[in-house]
Order: C-alpha cells, then structure tokens, then sequence
C-alpha cells in the first residue's frame, strides 16, 4: 500500500514537472517571438541611407501578440535605449517623416515611411519598443545606421576663356547633385584670401545666390571686370548660403582678364607745309603741320636730280623748326622733306615740300 501511494506521489510530481518545463517554455517562446529590425532604401529598394534624399523607412519585425510599436532615435554616443520609450531621450516628432510611434502591430508587421532625411549626415541609434504601453517596461531593438551625405560637383568655364576689360564674358556653371540643393558664387580679384567655407562668409561680389538644383544641372551668368588682371570665381553647392559643410566646394575657378584691346593702326595724311632759307652754309625752315606731328620729325635735305640722295639729315624742334650747317654752299636747286612719323596709333604723313633755287 505505501509503495503505491509512493508511485502516486511520484506521477504527479513529474507531471508538475512538465507542466511547469511547459509553462516555461511557453513563455520563453513568446520572449523570443518579438523582432524588430529597421532599413532605409531607395524607391527601388536598394539600402542606401542618406541625407537630403527621398527614402523609404521600414519598421518589420513580429510581435508576440497584439502590442504597439514605438522608435526613437538620436546620435550615436550618449546612454543606450531606455527600458521604456517614455523614458527615452531620444527624438519623437510627429512632423518627422520617419515618425513610427504607437502603431498598433499583432504578429508579422511591416511598418513604412517616405520622407527626406533632415537630420545631416552622421550615424545615429535607433530604438525600438514592442509593448502595450509607451509607458511599458521591456527590452528594446537597439540597431545603428550610418547616414552618408549626398555627393555632388560643381566647376565653372567662361566664354570668351580670357576675356578684355569691359568685356562681357559668359559664366556656365555646371554639375550635379545627388539631393536637392543650392548654387552659390563669388567673384574677386586673386591674391585676397581663398574662398570661404561659405557663400556668406565669403568676401567676393555675388555671382549666383542660391539657384535651385537637383541632380545635373547647368546655370547661367555673366561678368564684366573694368581692370585686367587675375580673378577668382568661388563656387559652392550647399543647402543654404550659411552651410560650411556644402555637397561640392567651395571650388576656386581663375581666369585672366587682358588689358584693353588695341586699335587698328589708322593713318592720318596731314597736308603740311615745308618752308626752307640758305644763308651760306646754313639751311633753316619750319615744318608747319597740326602739333602732334610736328615734333621730332626727321628732315632730309635734297638735291634736285640727285635722286635718293641725302645732304643732310636732322629732327624737328617743338615748335618745328630745323637747320642744317653744311660747310660750303649746295648749287642747284634744293628741297626738303619730312618722312612720315608714328606718334600713338595714328601715322603723320607730310607730302608736300618747300625748296630753293640757284
């Protein structure tokens, strides 16, 4: 009799047993049930979290039974996930678009967003709660995503390349970006300090102050500069004109602008008048002519049927006047004339002459 009340005794005690190996194994089960995991991809679903992009923010996971889901994120560094999301410090906003707070989740979910990352650029923590409550104590999916920055470039060509004083050159500027954003650029002469981390901190004369672009993209403007010399031309591609961190740049473009251009070489025929007197040896006259071309003219003294040649050679005073001192008197009759002489761009031609006879 005792041995069969030891039996009993005994079979229930292992059926306890596995009730209770059950119940824990129930539980644990449900334990292990919850999952979260977080991605951002493109609209085409490839994972590429950036900046300034449009993406697509998933929540998936599964849930044990009928619960809510809450995240919360903020910059890698500080304390870990909270136990609760109310006690979290992390980032709640309901203009975020990748806001996902209290949606209402019973087994497998897959919770969606589409926005533009706004944060920057950085790499931040994630949390994420599976709970009835927000106020609900439970461990949490903490998972970091690197957000890269968007990528871009910017250059600039001027038309004509090496443009003249006063004249107007064509500025193209030209590139891409990989988010939406802004073009910005200066002018100055070379020689100042390099171009700014900034459009507004820089210390040139704007060019472009925030032209919208998005992807390749090509800008228009023009520039005159009133003195030759060296310039420099600083681009930036940036999401505002105070942004020291810009897509592309700042990007220093140079050029040359050249003195001004020269005028055709022009000729001006002046009708001057020669006259000429001997005194024994001595031969004066005057080159009489508007004032610019009577200085430092060259005269040469001539002999009537001596062809070419020359018995005397000299310059114009200011006034015009000349002499030749020769020893003895030339016969035969004799003539001067005063070659013609360049003076600036204009070409002094005199073609008449003054001469004397015997």
């Amino acid at each position: 009799m005792r041995r069969r009340t030891d039996h009993r005794i005994s079979e229930r005690c292992g059926l306890l047993s596995i009730g209770v190996l059950l119940a824990v194994l129930c539980c644990t089960g449900q334990a292990f049930a919850d999952s979260a995991t977080i991605s951002v991809a493109t609209a085409a679903g490839a994972s590429d979290p950036l900046a300034g992009a449009p993406r697509v923010f998933t929540v998936s996971g599964t849930s044990a039974g009928s619960n809510r889901v809450y995240v919360k994120y903020r910059a890698t560094g500080a304390a870990p996930c909270a136990g609760s999301a109310d006690t979290d410090p992390g980032t709640l906003s309901a203009n975020d678009p990748f806001h996902v707070y209290g949606d209402p989740v019973n087994g497998a979910f897959n919770l969606q967003r589409a926005g533009t990352w706004s944060r920057g650029a950085g790499t931040f923590l994630f949390c994420t709660w599976i709970a009835s409550s927000s106020s609900t104590n439970t461990t949490p999916f903490a998972q970091t995503i690197a957000v890269r920055a968007p990528s871009g470039t910017i250059t600039a060509t001027l038309n004509p390349i090496s443009p003249a004083v006063d004249q107007q050159a064509t500025v193209t500027i030209t590139g891409s970006s990989e988010s939406p954003a802004y073009v910005y650029a200066t002018i100055r002469p070379a020689g100042e300090p390099p171009c700014a981390p900034s459009y507004g901190a820089d210390t040139g004369t704007g060019l472009i102050d925030g032209e919208a672009v998005n992807g390749s993209f090509s800008v228009l403007t023009s520039t005159k500069q009133a003195t030759g010399g060296s310039y420099l031309i600083c681009l930036w591609l940036a999401a505002s004109p105070v942004d020291s961190a810009p897509i592309a740049g700042p990007q220093p473009q140079s050029f040359q602008v050249v003195g001004p251009i020269a005028a055709p070489l022009s000729i001006e025929r002046v009708g001057g008048k020669i006259s000429l007197h001997r005194r024994g040896g001595r031969y004066r006259g005057r080159l009489t002519t508007p004032v610019r071309c009577r200085f430092r003219r060259t005269v040469l003294l001539r002999r009537i049927g001596s062809a070419e040649r020359s018995f005397g050679r000299t310059l114009t005073r200011k006034n015009g006047t000349f002499a030749f001192n020769r020893r003895r008197r030339l016969r035969g009759s004799l003539y001067v004339v005063a070659t013609p002489r360049t003076q600036g761009w204009t070409v002094c031609s005199v073609v008449r002459w003054g001469g004397i006879r015997g």
